[in-house]
C-alpha cells in the first residue's frame, strides 16, 4: 500500500481495514490461501505502523477497485471555523432569549442523571497462568495455536512474571521474521526484519509437557539453588536441534540452569556451586 506518507506513520482503523480488503480480494482470486489469509489479516489487525501493513500486501497484485491509499488529510480548518462560529452565535442568541423569557415560564425541573458507583462495580479478570508452570505453558501454547494456527517458532522464552517473546517468520515471505510480545494476548513488537530462510524452527508440537513440567517444578532442587524460583524458560533451535532451557534463580543471585531435548531428556545441567 504505497503512501504519501513516511512509513513509521501510525496506522488508523481504515488503514487496517483497507489492507484487510487487499488481502480479502487477494484471497478470493487465487493469490493466497486460507491459512496466509487467516495468519496475514491477523497481523494486519495489530500493525501499528503503514510499514508493518505494506510489507503484508506489498507482491499482490491489486483489484482496480482496491481501497485508496492514506492520504495526509486536507486542512480544513478555514472551512469549519467560521461555520462553528455561527452555529455559537446562534446558541448565545437563544439562550439570551431563554434568560429573558424566564419570568413568565413555569420553571422546568430537569431530572438529575443517575449516579453510578463504579467502586462497587466488580471488574473482569481474564486469568493468565504464570507461564513457566505446567499449567502456564499448556495455557501459553493453547492461545499460540489459536492465534497463528500452528505451534512453529523460531525462538521463545517464557518469563515468571506472566509474559512471553516470541520470534517467528512472516506468513508467505520466510527471509523475514516478525517479532511479538505475549501478556494474555499477541502484540507485534516491532516491524518485520531480515531473517535467513533456512533458519532452524522449534515445533512446540513435539514437547512432552508432562515430562518438562515435572522437571520444571523440581528444577530449584535439581540446580541446587536454595528457595530458588524459575525465572524463565527459553525454547531455540539450532543446527543440533531444538533445546528447552530452563533457568532457576533466589533471592541472592544463586542461580544455575538445565538444558532439555524436546521429550525432557537432560542434556546439559549447570547446578549453583558446582
Amino acid at each position: 500500500m504505497a503512501s504519501r506518507y513516511p512509513p513509521s506513520t501510525r496506522a488508523r482503523d481504515v488503514d487496517r481495514a483497507n489492507t484487510s480488503a487487499l488481502l480479502g480480494a487477494a484471497f478470493g482470486d487465487g493469490q493466497i490461501n486460507e491459512a496466509e489469509h487467516r495468519a496475514m489479516s491477523d497481523l494486519a489487525a495489530e500493525a501499528r505502523t503503514l510499514a508493518d501493513l505494506e510489507v503484508l500486501v506489498s507482491d499482490l497484485q491489486r483489484p482496480a477497485d482496491a481501497p485508496p491509499d492514506a492520504r495526509p488529510p486536507r486542512d480544513t480548518a478555514k472551512h469549519w471555523f467560521p461555520a462553528a462560529v455561527a452555529v455559537a452565535a446562534v446558541v448565545a442568541a437563544v439562550g439570551a432569549f431563554t434568560l429573558v423569557d424566564s419570568d413568565d415560564a413555569q420553571a422546568t425541573v430537569t431530572p438529575a442523571a443517575q449516579q453510578v458507583d463504579f467502586d462497587s462495580v466488580q471488574p473482569l479478570v481474564v486469568p493468565t497462568p504464570n507461564p513457566v508452570t505446567p499449567e502456564g505453558m499448556k495455557v501459553f501454547l493453547d492461545r499460540y495455536r489459536a492465534k497463528f494456527g500452528d505451534l512453529i517458532v523460531d525462538d521463545l522464552t517464557l518469563y515468571a512474571g506472566g509474559h512471553a517473546s516470541i520470534e517467528r517468520a512472516l506468513p508467505l515471505e520466510p527471509n523475514r521474521m516478525v517479532s511479538y510480545d505475549y501478556r494474555g494476548g499477541f502484540t507485534p513488537s516491532g516491524t518485520p526484519t531480515t531473517r535467513k530462510v533456512d533458519t532452524p524452527v522449534f515445533d512446540l508440537s513435539t514437547l512432552n509437557l508432562d515430562k518438562i513440567g515435572g522437571t520444571v517444578v523440581g528444577a530449584p532442587v535439581s540446580l541446587n539453588v536454595p528457595d530458588g524460583e524459575v525465572s524463565h524458560i527459553s525454547f531455540e533451535a539450532d543446527d543440533d536441534g531444538p533445546t528447552v532451557s530452563i533457568y532457576v534463580t533466589n533471592e541472592f543471585s544463586e542461580s544455575g540452569h538445565m538444558e532439555l531435548d524436546p521429550s525432557g531428556a537432560p542434556l546439559s545441567v549447570y547446578p549453583f556451586g558446582r
